[in-house]
């Protein structure tokens, strides 16, 4: 078996060698609901997307083998190109003289849940927040546990200083010795609870506490490992040690068999994050990637490491943001995640990855945090709370069936406005909070296979609520999630297929005006000016959505001229003229004038019809 793996490993780097000269790739994206894969070639010297295929991901019963969704997805693709690449359940590689097999086989993936990340120690709200931040880009979650004797000071704290931040769960009853040992129990049960994947001990000694927060965290660890060595192969559990550097050495000691000591960096401020981003990425691979049935097949294929879909997409992002000089965002709406991306032209970044929220089976806990009345708000219809509840249900049960009619449809697309909008709302607090998009990507399957185009376009402008003047480019193909990884193998390759196949979907630009918006009256006045001379001037009333024709690859001039308390991006009452012809696209030149924050109306029958009327304007 160590025969084996030695040469496959030897055969990966084998193709890592000669990426940069391949003829063919062939690049997978296994995500929680679907595993798509695209074959990428040289077309007149040029990599283009030649064929792709999909197929249910298959980490479940009976299959639980990832490469078996793999092999199905890759079965089309055999069955379009005539090309044969799976032999005997195995893939040939490299491409053969009878243009048989591929050259590079690489891999993203989505499946297989977060990393539940336990924050230990000192774990007041400052830390926990920094360690949300550090695995903000990652398929991670956080949830804190206070040490008791921290938790029993902090409440002492409140007493005393009414103004203090509170702790989750901290009440005004007194901390007596059998209420710590109360929460020393709820604690074990609690970790029990969550079978967590790793634990990061923060905090320093400078508190009222000393070093008994963290003594306490490494207690806490040793009593749970006693308590179910025998029930569970929970421990030997992970540990980041990110806290009092002193106490290095005798928590490691402490810990002893319960856990595996990292040492970290001290995590005193956001610039220590780094460190623990990089921690608990490769803690992912660990204990997620690697332990995917199916998984040793799929390494021995690969010609680069596997990665998460969101850090290929991160790379993209980030590319594009620097390589066009403009400010980028992309939005994965996955089935169990809800990723937001966003790139500063100046190198600024921050990713957001919502994990465990998503449209398929993160639906069950979406409804949970959001609730059923902010679903039923974007659906033209009346629906019950119980209705919500089963939808929900079924596709949580069955994430790979399709909507089968218009109302299923229209539900399905407000889950994920709503799994959009709470995503966009945990970055509010962010240095980018203002941060304004010249390029939004859409992705994921609810996005890529909406019906018409003009149902993502509303459905990204409903929940990102953009201003000022926006393109918006859907991945039909689903390759924006494929190509940072590409371009850790073949860089030319993700460029051009960027170029000619991923960014070829543009639904068009949008022209959203904000400030103070007169109701009733006209908002904005856009003269459009067509490259064959043609000239068209459209008032655009307050509180609609109006749509110029404005086809796929025919650009235009464009001016605007807003009312004294509208805004376009130059300041109130400002007229705007584009340096540059801005693009069309399948849906045209959007003019969202309906205000920002976008405000529904209270009143169910006008809300109701407007939402009817805005959806009928924009051809939804």
């Amino acid at each position: 078996m160590q025969t084996q793996l030695n040469q496959q490993e030897g055969q990966a780097t084998a193709h890592r060698k000669d990426a940069a000269a391949a003829n063919s790739i062939l690049v997978a994206d296994c995500g929680s609901v679907l595993t798509k894969v695209s074959l990428l070639g040289l077309v007149e010297g040029q990599y283009r997307l030649m064929a792709r295929g999909e197929a249910p991901t298959t980490l479940a019963a009976p299959q639980e083998d990832i490469t078996r969704g793999i092999v199905q997805a890759i079965n089309e693709i055999e069955l379009v190109t005539g090309r044969q690449i799976i032999v005997d359940g195995r893939l040939l590689a490299p491409e053969q003289p009878d243009g048989n097999g591929v050259d590079v086989f690489v891999t993203t993936i989505s499946a297989g849940g977060p990393l539940r990340l336990l924050v230990l120690g000192a774990a007041n709200p400052t830390l926990t927040d920094l360690v949300s931040q550090a695995v903000s880009g990652l398929y991670a979650e956080t949830h804190a546990l206070p040490s008791p004797t921290f938790t029993a000071s902090m409440a002492a704290s409140q007493l005393a200083q009414p103004g203090a931040t509170p702790l989750p769960g901290v009440g005004p009853v007194p901390w007596t010795p059998e209420r710590l040992a109360l929460e020393w129990r709820r604690q074990i049960d609690r970790l029990r609870e969550l079978q967590p994947h790793a634990a990061i001990i923060v905090g320093m000694a400078d508190g009222p506490t000393g070093a008994t927060p963290i003594q306490e965290a490494c207690q806490l660890l040793v009593n749970a490992a006693q308590e179910q060595r025998e029930k569970t192969r929970l421990f030997p559990l992970p540990v980041l040690y990110a806290a009092a550097p002193q106490y290095v050495e005798a928590s490691r000691r402490l810990i002893n068999g319960a856990g595996e000591v990292m040492r970290l960096d001290p995590l005193v401020s956001a610039s220590n994050l780094g460190s623990i981003s990089l921690a608990v990425s490769s803690l992912y691979e660990r204990s997620i990637l690697r332990r995917l049935p199916g998984s040793e097949t799929l390494w021995s294929w690969s010609s680069a490491t596997p990665v998460a879909t969101a850090t290929s997409l991160s790379s993209l992002v980030r590319f594009l943001a620097h390589h066009y000089t403009m400010n980028v965002m992309a939005v994965d709406a996955g089935g169990a995640n809800t990723t937001l991306l966003l790139a500063g032209e100046r190198g600024e970044f921050i990713p957001m990855v919502n994990a465990g929220i998503g449209v398929g089976s993160g639906l069950g806990e979406l409804l949970k945090r959001v609730g059923s009345q902010h679903i039923s708000r974007w659906l033209p219809f009346d629906v019950s709370d119980e209705e919500l509840r089963q939808f929900a249900l079924n596709t949580m049960l069955h994430p790979h069936v399709v909507p089968s009619n218009q109302r299923e449809l229209q539900i399905s697309q407000a889950f994920a406005r709503e799994a959009i909008l709470l995503t966009a709302e945990a970055l509010k607090a962010g240095s980018l909070s203002n941060f304004s998009p010249d390029l939004v990507l859409a992705t994921g399957g609810v996005l890529a296979h909406a019906p018409r185009p003009a149902q993502a376009a509303l459905m990204l402008l409903d929940a990102l609520q953009p201003r000022g003047v926006t393109s918006l480019v859907l991945d039909r193909t689903l390759l924006f999630q494929q190509l940072g990884a590409i371009a850790t193998v073949n860089p030319v390759a993700a460029v051009q297929v960027n170029e000619n196949d991923a960014v070829t979907h543009r639904l068009g630009t949008c022209v959203i005006p904000y400030g103070t918006l007169p109701p009733d009256q006209i908002a904005l006045r856009v003269v459009v000016e067509y490259s064959n001379g043609r000239q068209v001037q459209v008032e655009v009333m307050s509180g609609s959505i109006e749509v110029i024709p404005l086809r796929l690859n025919e650009q235009a001039l464009l001016t605007l001229y807003p009312a004294p308390t509208v805004d376009v991006g130059l300041g109130p009452g400002e007229r705007a003229r584009a340096a540059e012809e801005i693009d069309g696209g399948l849906v045209g030149l959007i003019i969202d004038a309906r205000g920002r924050p976008l405000v529904l109306p209270a009143d169910k029958a006008e809300r109701h019809a407007r939402l009817l009327q805005w959806s009928q304007a924009i051809g939804a």
